[in-house]
């Protein structure tokens, strides 16, 4: 699994098509619909866009813990053997002021719990920041 992450309008989906644009891609935007698709593997790789909206999705729907969620569906990702094929996108939500509404703060920790465990099982990690890349984690195969 690659996750990439950074700010909002930095140039994360410009660049992941860029790494990426001699490879067969299937997109699931998650700011359009942010449930997570059924994965099945036509495509080489299918890429995941605001992983955020997903983490939102997550808090309203008051199952439980989104963090815990996440860990839940990497596991199955991980076992389905579709993880070498994934390429998650987040828009980084933790940095700046602290909101206010509580909703919106436990958006912000829960998406910084879910990037915590979506980078610590990621084969690459990189951060994107005005279109550049700062690869911070990459397992070599």
């Amino acid at each position: 699994m690659h996750f990439v992450f950074g700010g909002a309008f930095t140039g994360k989906r410009k660049w992941v098509k860029q790494q990426y644009a001699s490879e067969s891609i299937k997109w699931h935007c998650l700011y359009e619909d942010p449930v997570l698709p059924a994965i099945e593997f036509v495509e080489s790789y299918i890429v995941l866009e605001g992983f955020e909206h997903y983490v939102k999705e997550l808090i309203h729907s008051e199952l439980e813990a989104p963090h815990l969620v996440v860990k839940k569906v990497i596991q199955k990702w991980r076992d389905s053997g579709v993880w070498e094929q994934l390429i998650v996108i987040g828009t980084e939500v933790g940095k700046g002021i602290v909101p206010l509404d509580p909703i919106e703060r436990q958006w912000r920790d829960e998406c910084g719990y879910a990037y915590q465990h979506l980078a610590a099982h990621a084969q690459k990690v990189d951060h994107i920041w005005y279109g550049i890349a700062n690869r911070l984690k990459e397992e070599i195969q």
